[in-house]
């Protein structure tokens, strides 16, 4: 007998099928139990997980094969790209971005980057030590005049070495609750970092654009509007849905919202430098 499981985001809906297993239903909610939905909205796409072998699963999408193997950080990596990827590819009513998302002394920080600019890094060590967790990944901003951000509150999924710094910072009792992998990434749940969870939407107050330089030093360079525009375009991820591409929404953001590029090789002097920058 197959379960059906939602996944929903900014009034879109992806649906999990999978058969009767304490171990595929432990390992969704794990993934995704702050955006389990309902069943109110209507669904964009069904995704099912299979036994495959002993401990092996297949991910399949329409009879096609996507993945095979276990319930593990790659596993979880195919999963949320292809959940993702239907939550967003019709999605027309506003910008989506990779980003990351935390709340600090009541405002809002967006941390726009791609893979590898070192987002979920400086969202992990933000909220081990100064703000509260929205998002590692993906932010959504309705076109609605609201001004509200709708994140996408996922575990922290880090590559290996940026899982090595956070998992640095939970105590060794916690290690148990991680999804990892040996020389590898790492899934690890948010509230091991943020117990007390609220999701809120406030407006943006700051835009901060992470960028990891090996040895380099802290140091935080204030961007025109112009600037930050384009780093914001670039981060854009349904722009192909979108009439303008999402370029006045991220135009109106980028001359309204302070924004600052932090180059960065370690956390050291973070907490004194953020301070600064909170307008």
């Amino acid at each position: 007998m197959m379960r059906t499981y939602r996944v929903e985001f900014a009034e879109a809906a992806v649906v999990l099928r999978y058969k009767a297993d304490a171990a595929v239903a432990a390992y969704l909610d794990f993934l995704f139990a702050d955006l389990r939905g309902s069943g109110e909205k209507e669904s964009t796409a069904a995704l099912e997980i299979v036994p495959h072998d002993e401990h092996l699963y297949l991910l399949r999408e329409e009879e096609k094969p996507l993945f095979c193997g276990r319930l593990s950080v790659q596993f979880a990596a195919v999963l949320f790209d292809r959940v993702i990827f239907h939550l967003l590819n019709s999605q027309r009513h506003g910008v989506a971005l990779h980003a990351g998302a935390v709340s600090w002394q009541g405002r809002t920080m967006l941390l726009p980057g791609q893979s590898g600019s070192g987002k979920s890094s400086v969202t992990a060590w933000l909220c081990a030590n100064v703000a509260a967790y929205l998002s590692d990944e993906l932010i959504f901003l309705p076109d609605d005049g609201s001004g509200e951000v709708i994140a996408f509150p996922r575990p922290l999924c880090l590559k290996a070495g940026s899982a090595a710094v956070v998992r640095a910072l939970l105590p060794a009792e916690r290690q148990a609750d991680i999804l990892a992998e040996d020389g590898g990434g790492a899934v690890i749940p948010h509230r091991l970092l943020n117990p007390d969870f609220h999701l809120r939407r406030d407006p943006p107050s700051l835009l901060l654009f992470p960028r990891y330089q090996a040895d380099a030093p802290l140091t935080a360079e204030k961007l025109p509007g112009a600037r930050a525009s384009s780093l914001l375009m670039g981060c854009d991820v349904n722009a192909r849905n979108l009439p303008d591409h999402g370029f006045r929404q991220l135009t109106q953001l980028a001359r309204t919202v302070p924004a600052w590029q932090l180059s960065y090789s370690s956390f050291a002097g973070f907490a004194e430098t953020l301070t600064g920058l909170l307008p």
